[in-house]
């Protein structure tokens, strides 16, 4: 099962390539930086990625269509209240793997958001909601296209993507401390990549040590 996901994710990567293409080839006539590029071009794979997991794919084939119509039920596919995993009963076992798979989805945005534009601590609080709360209604946006409930629209979702980004953006300033301090204490004086990461960490304490507001 497990070979099977990694095949899925996998097999799209040439057009997850051949989209960033154009955007990659314009960021580096703006920057002439290869380490910049390089991280643009990893972060957008991840983020088609995202797409790919949290909305594909999608059966429009008019018997799968009319057959879910008559046989999905929004009220079971759309919950709005926070820890409530349904009618029956279910351990924390249950719900956990489910859990930790949506922090582990928005985990790399939080981490890796930094290396591509500037973000200030403030607006990493406004996203770390937003970034859940945008897959859901892309979710539930395509089921009201498609009439039926194709996805599970859950509110607990949200919360455990808004967790996933604050937890990346945690591990992210771990690292940059870690960073920082070593290239400090070798007396390493950092060209190419490691001087693009140098920049991206210092920038990053600078924004991380100011003010919320």
């Amino acid at each position: 099962m497990r070979i099977g996901i990694l095949m899925y994710l996998i097999e799209l990567l040439p057009f997850k390539l051949l989209i960033l293409a154009i955007p990659a080839f314009i960021a580096w006539r703006r920057t002439r930086s290869l380490p910049y590029v390089l991280s643009f071009a990893l972060f957008g794979i991840y983020l088609l990625t995202v797409i790919q997991v949290a909305l594909l794919p999608l059966d429009v084939s008019p018997e799968y269509v009319r057959m879910m119509r008559q046989s999905a039920s929004w009220q079971q596919n759309v919950n709005l209240i926070p820890f409530y995993f349904g009618p029956y009963p279910q351990t924390l076992a249950d719900v956990l793997p489910t859990m930790a798979q949506n922090v582990l989805l928005t985990l790399p945005f939080g981490f890796g958001l930094s290396f591509v534009v500037r973000v200030r601590l403030r607006v990493f609080l406004a996203l770390a909601p937003a970034s859940g709360l945008v897959i859901e209604l892309a979710q539930l946006a395509i089921s009201l296209l498609l009439g039926y409930p194709y996805r599970v629209v859950d509110i607990n979702d949200v919360l455990m993507n808004g967790l996933g980004v604050l937890v990346g953006y945690g591990l992210f300033q771990v690292f940059i401390w870690l960073f920082t301090g070593a290239v400090q204490r070798l007396g390493i004086s950092p060209t190419g990549l490691v001087a693009y990461v140098y920049n991206v960490a210092l920038r990053a304490q600078t924004d991380a040590s100011g003010p919320l507001a």
